[in-house]
């Protein structure tokens, strides 16, 4: 019955991805607001899909650390969920992003048109300054900025050192970093077909304010993350 579930559901998420983004081109001869209202409309449309058909819900803990202001959100990254349901959670969300993502047809687009910052790896320090002053602008203009500090998913309950990039990112944009975990990845594995039913805790910590070093700010980062990780073993799904 699990698998049949899983079948129905990924034909219908994926479905309803391609055909949303393909009615979606022509919102990149308009403005870019359009486009961060398509995002949010098609992460409201997936959750309802996700909770209808794969049976998988999320509640949120602590939600008073979602700001109003702009900041950036460190999130945890365990598989595919919180990359598309969240969206809507977040204030016209800049998302950063590895830059072969950028290349997917139709997504890659769309996502250039809502300024999202794409990094390259394989350009080191250069790639890194670029997306940093990308970070600030897109601060000063209001938007929630997305990052993913582990640079890539990672199991559930497992902890690893996050990436210094964000530090140059926080420094040079002097603005709040808000860590994020979830156990996403217990329900929707990364790269898992079998989606199991069950609720997604979701936890906003406490917002890091700006002004720290950068050692600093990741030591505080690392350990809100190592906690939090800590504490989500235990939670039953």
């Amino acid at each position: 019955m699990l698998l049949i579930r899983s079948l129905i559901f990924n034909i219908a998420f994926f479905t309803t991805i391609a055909v949303a983004l393909f009615l979606g081109m022509p919102l990149v001869f308009f403005d870019k607001k359009y486009v961060f209202i398509f995002w949010k409309h098609l992460s409201r449309i997936l959750n309802f899909i996700t909770e209808k058909i794969g049976g998988i819900n999320f509640s949120i803990a602590n939600e008073e650390n979602l700001l109003q202001e702009p900041a950036i959100y460190a999130l945890r990254h365990e598989s595919t969920w919180e990359t598309l349901i969240l969206i809507h959670k977040f204030k016209d969300p800049i998302f950063i992003l590895k830059e072969e993502l950028l290349r997917i047809p139709l997504f890659g687009t769309l996502s250039r048109k809502a300024e999202t910052i794409a990094v390259d790896r394989n350009h080191g320090m250069k790639a890194l300054i670029y997306a940093a002053r990308r970070v600030e602008r897109s601060i000063k203009e209001g938007h929630h900025v997305v990052i993913f500090p582990e640079g890539t998913r990672s199991s559930p309950g497992e902890y690893v050192s996050l990436k210094r990039g964000i530090a140059m990112f926080y420094e040079r944009s002097n603005c709040s970093v808000v860590p994020v975990v979830h156990n996403a990845g217990t329900f929707w594995p990364r790269r898992g077909f079998i989606k199991r039913p069950g609720k997604i805790i979701v936890s906003f910590l406490p917002p890091i304010a700006a002004g720290l070093s950068r050692d600093e700010f990741m030591d505080k980062l690392n350990e809100a993350f190592r906690q939090e990780i800590e504490k989500m073993k235990f939670l039953e799904g």
